[in-house]
């Protein structure tokens, strides 16, 4: 597969549509699909990503705004990318009780008590989610930068799953349907859905802050370029005044309020234009059942006892799921009082 990723992915779109291709080094030769022909395209051609190649071999220059891309991304994205999925069950022997005890008491704070892991263990899947969108951020009128995001969050209650369980996750095998009888455990769509929104809004927020800070020295320069230009224009029109008559010099007040006029409006425009914004497109939306383990954390506090279900994630995630706080849903550690178990903000 071309390590160009704007090539790779149209390598990738054509064979999905029926098409064939080949690597030739530089270059790769592909058949279209009858369903690619409205693009004006010969049935055989060569694409490559390389613009020497592209000179000497007389291959099409295939990448960023090319209508051929252009087009397998539009129809990508129209399509959108959903499913469901399974993680395959493990060989591996369930973590004993002692390591599942030591990372739960990471999980609650606790200053004093102690914190046991009570049997049985109930061998389960695990619903998660993996969102992403195409977000496009506009910095002036004619710079446009476009990126994908994606997050994966715990499919029961929409809480962000780590960096490293992400990348595991992205890289295991799937299956379509179970390797196993265990059950799954219940999904809560719409909560999992607005939890990986706020995630990936928060992260294009975070990246369109940054990107404004490098456009906005071009903002500054075409205010300055602007300024100047009202500022020679109503230099003009004062010196004119001042050597011309009674009537004349009426006419001439009337153009500089015009033109101040005419100054504030462009330099509200450019503010406008340059004013940063991003646009989130969502495209994929995978739903996948991860082997998982149904733990009980038992805290104990002398003589009162809370108990706080947690979700181990079977290798080769090897971990626990985010723990909620039992009384706001919050992704904050945990502390143990005699009231309960909450965040810090519940336990005040």
């Amino acid at each position: 597969m071309s390590a160009d990723p704007a090539l790779g992915f149209w390598l990738r779109y054509v064979e999905r549509e029926g098409g064939l291709w080949e690597e030739r080094g530089d270059v790769s030769l592909a058949v279209l699909p009858p369903s690619l022909s409205s693009l004006g395209l010969p049935e055989t051609i060569l694409a490559t990503a390389d613009p020497e190649a592209a000179r000497e071999d007389g291959a099409q220059l295939l990448g960023p705004g090319h209508p051929a891309l252009d087009h397998a991304t539009d129809d990508v994205l129209e399509r959108g990318d959903a499913g469901w999925t399974y993680v395959p069950w493990p060989g591996s022997s369930r973590p004993a009780i002692s390591t599942l005890q030591a990372r739960a008491r990471d999980c609650v704070a606790l200053e004093r008590g102690r914190l046991d892991v009570v049997p049985p263990l109930s061998a389960c899947y695990a619903p998660l989610l993996r969102a992403g969108a195409l977000a496009t951020y506009t910095l002036s009128p004619d710079q446009r930068i476009q990126e994908r995001l994606e997050t994966w969050v715990d499919a029961r209650n929409g809480l962000c799953l780590g960096v490293r369980v992400r990348q595991v996750l992205e890289g295991c095998s799937r299956l379509s349907e179970p390797d196993s009888p265990n059950p799954r455990l219940r999904a809560a769509p719409e909560t999992a859905v607005a939890g990986a929104h706020a995630t990936l809004q928060r992260w294009a927020a975070a990246r369109l802050s940054g990107y404004a800070r490098h456009a906005g020295s071009a903002r500054e320069r075409e205010r300055a370029c602007a300024t100047a230009y009202f500022a020679a224009a109503l230099d003009t029109l004062t010196r004119r005044r001042a050597s011309a008559s009674g009537d004349r010099q009426e006419a001439l007040d009337g153009q500089v309020e015009a033109t101040r006029a005419e100054r504030a409006r462009r330099l509200q425009e450019i503010d406008e234009a340059y004013q940063p914004g991003v646009e989130l497109r969502p495209f994929r939306l995978h739903l996948v059942s991860v082997p998982a383990l149904r733990v009980c954390a038992r805290v104990r506090l002398g003589a009162v006892t809370h108990d706080l279900p947690l979700v181990w994630l079977l290798a080769p995630l090897a971990g626990f799921a985010p723990a909620p706080c039992p009384a706001c849903g919050a992704a904050e550690p945990l502390v143990a009082a005699r009231a309960g178990l909450g965040c810090r903000g519940c336990r005040r």
